[in-house]
């Protein structure tokens, strides 16, 4: 389908062939005109083209002279170009256009991806950040989930098979390089990879795929495992001075913890840990899944500040079967007792009845242990003052709780508690003994 004449050089007599095995710029590939050699693949070149009417730019892989003859390379070739034109996403490289040169070399137009390979950005910008990882996680995941559903395995999840293309805000990724991907045969027929064929990339095999044994998804995720470290860190979770060390980790070492290189909550060591479990059984076992769990590994942290609440119930005793107005005003006694303790101390109140109130304050983020000290005494003197108002004629109990709490302003603006445990009373304002302070169980955060 290339068929230009040669390119002649400036000295008379000289001649180069612009379709050598490394095509010369110039050279006409179908209705795309060569502009610039990109990589020298091991099996096919990549280079820049544009159109020779729209002058659109497009990316071409031509398989290498020395491969045109090998079914095996010859097949795969026409596999990726299948498999992509079949696969529309928004963050899958998109095939223009597939045919043969004169010689049968087959050649694959794909979109021109301006911007630079994962491996790249890391090397010149360092890490990502956890917003940008979970942006790259999200759109591949998508694209990933696309395939899978398909019945394709990429097999070849890297970083240099991650494009990273800048935009106004931010960037976006698009996945490339499925001259490996496993396409599910129909019932009934072989598919293209013969048991015990290990094909992939060392730095983010599976266990499974460098035995040759059978892959899914889970495969991929494995992958998926192993690029989130990389963004996250820096660096793969097992490096080695050649491919056979490198195997051996993925096969026997245990998975490096992200703790060990950066700054890692547990919920999202968790999630890397699963990923690159040596068994397919103990990884997450699809896609969605994964995402669900990294999302809720990466959500912000609660911004609700914790509060103490000190619930004071002052109550004549059941014995008292028409309390007198001393038996009255002993109760009213303990109650502004128990408020004068808590107000001198800068307590707010949420609740003030009859015979009850709740008082709160916030918890410090530091120096908690000493907001825990302080709040314990104030409920310990709210008793004590209490118990002497009503000269001992009053039950009083006094209930203490803390929980994570929605602050907001009332009408003079003034801090007033929305939404927290402290207002369902039921469910630890019950039961104490008179005389005491009740505290719930393991409710001062540390």
């Amino acid at each position: 389908m290339a068929g230009a004449p040669p390119r002649y050089d400036a000295a008379p007599g000289a001649e180069l062939s612009l379709y050598g095995d490394a095509l010369e710029p110039g050279a006409l590939v179908g209705p795309w005109v060569v502009e610039a050699r990109v990589h020298p693949g091991v099996t096919a070149w990549l280079y820049r083209a544009s159109h020779i009417s729209t002058r659109a730019p497009a990316a071409l892989k031509i398989v290498r002279e020395q491969y045109n003859h090998v079914s095996e390379v010859l097949r795969r070739f026409k596999q990726e170009a299948d498999t992509l034109q079949a696969l529309h996403h928004p963050h899958i490289v998109e095939v223009l256009e597939y045919g043969e040169l004169r010689d049968g070399r087959p050649w694959l137009a794909m979109e021109w991806l301006e911007g630079e390979s994962v491996d790249q950005w890391l090397a010149h910008r360092g890490a990502f950040s956890a917003a940008e990882a979970l942006t790259v996680m999200e759109e591949l995941g998508g694209a990933l989930h696309l395939a899978h559903g398909r019945g394709v395995l990429h097999r070849d999840l890297k970083a240099q098979n991650v494009m990273v293309l800048p935009r106004a805000e931010g960037f976006t990724v698009k996945l490339v390089d499925f001259g490996i991907a496993r396409v599910q045969p129909p019932e009934g027929l072989s598919g293209l990879t013969t048991g015990g064929a290990v094909l992939g990339t060392p730095v983010a095999m599976a266990p499974e795929q460098i035995r040759g044994q059978a892959v899914d998804a889970r495969t991929d995720l494995y992958a998926l495992g192993v690029l989130l470290y990389q963004l996250l860190t820096g660096q793969l979770p097992f490096e080695g001075t050649s491919a056979v060390e490198v195997e051996e980790q993925h096969l026997h070492a245990p998975p490096p913890r992200l703790g060990e290189r950066v700054q890692a909550t547990p919920a999202l060591e968790a999630v890397v840990q699963r990923c690159l479990a040596k068994r397919p059984e103990d990884r997450w076992p699809d896609v969605p899944t994964f995402l669900d769990a990294l999302r809720a590994a990466l959500a912000p942290a609660t911004t609700a500040p914790w509060a103490v609440g000190i619930y004071v119930d002052v109550r004549l005793p059941e014995s008292l079967e028409e309390p007198t107005d001393d038996d009255l005003d002993a109760r009213d006694a303990a109650l502004d007792a128990a408020r004068d303790v808590l107000e001198d101390a800068g307590w707010m109140f949420a609740l003030e009845g009859g015979n009850a109130m709740l008082a709160w304050r916030l918890l410090p983020d530091e120096a908690r242990t000493h907001a825990e000290e302080d709040a314990r005494s104030h409920a310990e003197a709210v008793l004590t003052r209490a118990l002497k108002a009503s000269g001992s004629v009053a039950e009083v109990r006094v209930y203490a709780h803390a929980a994570p709490s929605e602050v907001t302003s009332d009408a003079q603006g003034r801090p007033r508690l929305a939404g927290s445990e402290l207002l369902k009373l039921e469910r630890w304002a019950q039961g104490g003994a008179a005389g005491t302070v009740t505290w719930a169980d393991g409710l001062i955060p540390r």
